[in-house]
């Protein structure tokens, strides 16, 4: 089974991207799922549908602590329905075959947030949606690293 997550980075990047686990650059996770179908038959999937919801803004809200013991900084996304409804698009796309491990976060319960890194956002600060890329979570099988397979920007 593939471990893919669709995110929107902060400063795009370029299909065949590779970065350490510990490395992400900062991005919003738009879906995190697993599916038994293979990277084509996803990424075919977004491909008449994400085009057409990116091109626009969100700001940068308040910090919170996410995680097993509130242990993760983030910087919260304000909410903005252009973002919910590019989150709900994608899950609508993926359909029912795929599994959601987090999916007591999606749909209504979506909190849309950029982890801290070696850098980060502000409150106030604006983000440009203006890509989605799908990342793949094991490339080669290695959990040590991810890959960015591919990359939509509006149509």
């Amino acid at each position: 089974m593939g471990a893919y997550v669709l995110v929107a980075f902060v400063v795009p990047v370029q299909a065949g991207l590779v970065f350490p686990r510990s490395g992400w650059p900062l991005h919003i996770t738009l879906v995190r799922f697993d599916t038994r179908e293979t990277a084509d038959v996803v990424r075919s999937r977004f491909d008449g549908v994400l085009p057409a919801l990116l091109g626009f803004g969100v700001r940068i809200g308040p910090d919170a602590q996410f995680g097993r013991n509130a242990s993760v900084p983030v910087s919260l996304v304000e909410p903005e329905p252009a973002l919910h409804r590019l989150h709900i698009d994608a899950l609508e796309a993926l359909g029912p075959q795929v599994h959601l491990p987090g999916a007591q976060h999606s749909r209504s319960n979506y909190r849309p947030h950029v982890t801290h890194a070696a850098t980060r956002l502000f409150p106030g600060d604006q983000v440009s949606i203006r890509q989605a890329a799908l990342v793949d979570m094991r490339p080669d099988n290695d959990p040590r690293l991810r890959q960015v397979l591919a990359v939509w920007e509006p149509a």
